[in-house]
């Protein structure tokens, strides 16, 4: 059957066609994101949910396919954007990659380490692009704060904390089922937690983790904490819950013996030990600038302008911390993140 024209006008010959496929709350975002970087023509949206992707093609005026084949079949689409329950990745991943499709699929990356390194296999073999949807890596107050992790106005980082904590009724949603969404919150939340620590302070080397007390009927954990080390010996946690709110004004803190960087919803800021002062760097979490920054630079490496900073072993790091952390819930000690 003849390919509809996509959603945009200004059509050049190296705009980039790409695919949605899923398109619950997260591609809500994924979608305006998009509509405002013009080399990415939304060329079709696939999603067993009819109305929603009738909703979705409607919105952004570009084709609705009746089936997931189609996706796949259509050689004018050049890359995927997954953002189907995490269950589906894997197997979404490797159809992209098998019809010659760049990926950029939402986080947790895979369910399991195993199927996270059979997707770079694949990525390897195919020659394209697998990135996972990472929003933290593309706010610009997370960029500054690992410039001047990395300027030393800190002086030695030692600790550092991320806390992720809400109150969210997930009684009803996918993600508190853990064979559609792998886990509970530490899977959810954490895999965000994750990358952000790895994004700025480098690699985690062990982890001990727990689940906290269920305030919600859940089968899975709705409250956890991440300790962790680095392969730098610095130490820190990670708070995650859907039942709880801690009352602080900063997501990111990050400690070191000439001050602190504390990375906020609001504002970031710079605080000098020496000077007993604090100094604003950022004017706090701009949800849709990340997505229209991440969507940019997927673009831009699929065009081979620039590496990616976030690839396919930055997926698989995030799984393995992950799964360490689900198994040292179960076995109640630190473990070591195997590679």
């Amino acid at each position: 059957m003849p390919i509809p024209q996509p959603c945009r006008m200004d059509k050049k010959t190296d705009n980039i066609r790409l695919a949605l496929i899923g398109c619950g709350g997260i591609a809500q975002t994924h979608l305006e994101a998009i509509s405002k970087v013009p080399r990415i023509e939304l060329s079709l949206i696939y999603d067993p949910n009819v109305k929603a992707s009738e909703s979705a093609s409607a919105k952004y005026h570009c084709r609705q396919a009746k089936t997931e084949e189609e996706t796949w079949a259509d050689q004018t689409v050049q890359a995927v954007l997954i953002c189907a329950p995490p269950k589906f990745h894997y197997s979404l991943m490797r159809k992209a990659l098998e019809s010659a499709k760049h990926v950029l699929c939402e986080k947790p990356f895979t369910i399991t380490v195993e199927e996270a390194e059979e997707i770079k296999r694949l990525s390897a073999r195919k020659k394209k692009l697998v990135m996972m949807a990472s929003k933290f890596r593309f706010v610009q107050d997370v960029i500054e704060a690992r410039k001047l992790v990395q300027s030393g106005v800190i002086g030695d980082v030692v600790l550092s904390e991320v806390i992720f904590c809400s109150v969210v009724d997930m009684s009803a949603r996918w993600n508190s089922d853990s064979e559609v969404a792998g886990g509970g919150v530490l899977i959810d939340n954490g895999s965000h937690a994750v990358d952000v620590i790895r994004y700025l302070v480098g690699p985690i080397k062990s982890v001990y983790a727990q689940a906290g007390k269920k305030t919600q009927p859940l089968r899975v954990e709705d409250t956890a904490r991440l300790h962790f080390e680095t392969e730098g010996k610095i130490i820190g946690m990670v708070d995650l819950s859907w039942s709880l709110y801690k009352h602080t004004a900063n997501y990111v803190n990050i400690f070191g013996t000439l001050g602190t960087i504390e990375v906020g919803w609001q504002q970031s800021q710079v605080w000098d030990a020496k000077q007993k002062s604090s100094k604003i760097f950022g004017s706090g979490y701009k949800k849709l600038d990340a997505f229209v920054n991440q969507m940019e630079h997927f673009a831009d490496c699929i065009q081979g302008k620039t590496p990616p900073i976030l690839g396919v072993d930055d997926a698989i790091e995030s799984v393995r911390v992950i799964d360490a952390a689900y198994t040292s819930i179960r076995e109640k000690k630190w473990l070591e993140v195997q590679r």
